[in-house]
């Protein structure tokens, strides 16, 4: 105890929170290079990423569905295993965060602003273009529909956050590295030379543009809503100056509360976040057709649990359908996209948790929150189609998804007040993934930083305003199908990292888990750990 203490102390007085300029200046130059010409020449920029995304996503987009059902099974091997004893900290450390608010930052971070516009719209899109060679408008497609929706953003969206968490809380709390970066999280496959020269400065930039174009993503499908919500309410125009108003606002939120850090801002503003999402879910339940609503979620969510490994890999080759490739193997690379900066995230966060809590309550916590936004509203969504309240696959059509889920809120009692606080939840939960976004990135962009500091506040910041300006360039090339080629682009460059983090995990297993097994657990009986292990743990340490 007393030689981790000194090594902490060590750690703490060798940080240095100057930003690291091998990785801070090639990830600000790709960042302005991808944002100058969508904004200067967006239909020529538009047509670019469209020469290299469709031939991508038609010959490599399955064998990411192959991946995110293979890191589902290894979070639910490490969280039922003996692994699941280790914890990310000292034996009788407790945790930094109380429970709920740690589920409450991983799920605001992880969704964004971008839950409540999918919620509503996707299935409309489905029932429209439905799976599974459903007819569209027809039964089947309704049933389809939801069942999709759920299983999109269920266990397969948050698998990978939380398996990419366990090697870098390792690095972290246990090795007391002074870095929390993807390059240093590799170094046990990469080896020294490679994950600290310019191999690893090429993984870290690459991490930066993912997390960035996923960020740029969310913030591209939440201020088109946000702003016909204000046109709804207020007759405001909802065209892209009022976007950028609404951008600068976002920005200035998320700005003030990455400034202040962990507790007194990402933390706070994550659980009002919760609070205001409740509040609105549990108006629609309460006063839509409560009843009905709870049937159509009861039966997707059974059509999902009979359904799941078709669901999963249904890729309709015979027929040669655009969904699979438009929505499940969207989402795959969306979430793999994201997967680095959450892992990032999840592990800063998660000081003095076992790998079982962080996979076992992330997952469960995480999921239900999916499942009790998407179900309302999903079911909601639905229910005025079917009905006849509204045609809101014909106002998707003509007008937009955005304009398709003002109008789908609006047939909600004091439509009004309803579309204000949607409006402040949309940029509240937009908010926590830029200001979560921003302390990762300026996290991996600083020389030296111990397990309890932060980056530089000025630092932090600045990435709030590159995050905004490449959302800026999104915005100006404009569309739904360009934030989803952003999208894919995201999760193919995270892929790589991704996988390296997983074969880092089993090589610190292999090496290191007897000596964790000892050292790292609350209590753990003396048959756990064979004869074997413990001379490998006396060994080691």
């Amino acid at each position: 105890m007393k030689d981790q203490t000194s090594k902490i102390a060590s750690s703490k007085q060798e940080e240095d929170l100057r930003p690291d300029m091998g990785v801070f200046l090639p990830g600000l130059i790709v960042v302005l290079l991808i944002t100058l010409p969508a904004v200067i020449a967006p239909k020529w920029t538009e047509d670019l990423l469209t020469s290299i995304y469709v031939p991508f996503a038609r010959d490599f987009g399955t064998t990411y569905l192959w991946i995110t059902v293979g890191l589902i099974a290894l979070c639910v091997y490490f969280a039922a295993s003996r692994w699941g004893d280790i914890k990310f900290g000292e034996p009788d450390e407790k945790p930094q965060f109380k429970l709920t608010s740690w589920v409450a930052m991983i799920f605001c971070s992880g969704v964004g602003g971008a839950i409540m516009f999918w919620a509503i719209t996707e299935p409309l899109w489905d029932i429209m273009i439905p799976p599974q060679n459903a007819e569209p408008m027809s039964i089947q497609a309704y049933d389809w529909s939801l069942a999709y929706l759920l299983l999109h953003w269920g266990p397969n969206a948050w698998c990978t956050y939380l398996i990419t968490a366990l090697p870098i809380a390792y690095m972290l709390y246990i090795k007391k590295e002074p870095f929390l970066r993807i390059s240093m999280a590799s170094e046990m496959i990469l080896g020294p030379r490679l994950a600290r020269g310019l191999f690893g400065r090429c993984l870290d930039t690459f991490f930066i543009l993912g997390l960035m174009f996923c960020t740029a993503v969310t913030m591209c499908l939440s201020l088109p809503t946000v702003t016909q919500s204000l046109h709804a309410v207020f007759g405001i125009d909802p065209g892209l100056g009022t976007q950028l108003y609404v951008l600068l606002f976002s920005g200035l939120v998320s700005a003030v509360t990455v400034y202040k850090g962990l507790d007194r801002g990402i933390k706070w503003l994550s659980d009002v976040n919760v609070i205001i999402a409740l509040f609105l879910a549990a108006y629609c339940f309460l006063c839509g057709p409560t009843v009905t609503l709870f049937n159509i979620f009861t039966n997707a969510f059974g059509k999902l649990l009979g359904n799941y490994p078709n669901m999963v890999f249904w890729t309709d080759p015979w027929a040669g359908g655009s969904f699979p490739r438009d929505w499940t193997i969207f989402y795959a690379l969306f979430w793999a996209g994201f997967g680095p900066f959450m892992g990032l995230f999840i592990a800063r966060i998660s000081r003095g948790r076992t790998i079982r809590e962080i996979i076992g309550w992330g997952m469960v916590g995480t999921v239900a929150g999916g499942c009790l936004m998407h179900g309302i509203f999903g079911s909601y969504s639905l229910y005025v189609q079917h009905s006849g309240i509204i045609d809101a696959v014909a106002i998707l059509k003509e007008q937009g998804g955005a304009a398709a889920m003002i109008a789908v809120l609006g047939t909600l009692p004091l439509r009004e007040m309803v579309l204000i606080v949607y409006c402040i939840l949309s940029t509240i939960f937009l908010a926590t993934t830029v200001n979560a976004g921003s302390y990762v990135v300026a996290t991996a962009a600083t020389k030296r930083i111990s397990p309890d500091s932060e980056p530089h506040r000025v630092h932090r910041t600045f990435w709030c305003v590159a995050q905004c300006l490449l959302a800026f360039g999104l915005l100006s090339m404009g569309g739904l199908g360009v934030a989803k080629m952003f999208g894919n682009f995201s999760g193919a460059l995270m892929v790589l990292p991704v996988l390296l983090l997983v074969a880092c995990w089993f090589r610190i297993l292999s090496e290191k888990g007897a000596y964790m097994l000892r050292h790292h657990v609350v209590a753990l009986p003396v048959d756990d750990v064979s004869p074997a292990d413990e001379k490998n743990a006396e060994e080691t340490a």
